[in-house]
């Protein structure tokens, strides 16, 4: 499996993950190897520009009493 090497992340960010991992009781490494997989297995729904003016000539009126 490969490895990943992630450089410069700030040492808050850091803490956070850390205390993230430790409250689910898993390592770092076991923490963002999930996080990674999750985020992965989402499907990428993008909201075009199109859509949003679709929507909003579709729906425009929702205020209107």
């Amino acid at each position: 499996m490969p490895d990943i090497l992630i450089r410069d992340v700030p040492a808050e960010d850091l803490a956070r993950i850390d205390a993230h991992a430790a409250r689910l009781g898993l390592s770092r490494t076991e923490y963002l190897r999930r996080r990674l997989h999750q985020d992965a297995a989402r499907p990428a729904a993008l909201v075009t520009a199109d859509d949003l003016r679709a929507f909003s000539a579709r729906f425009g009126d929702l205020d209107d009493p």
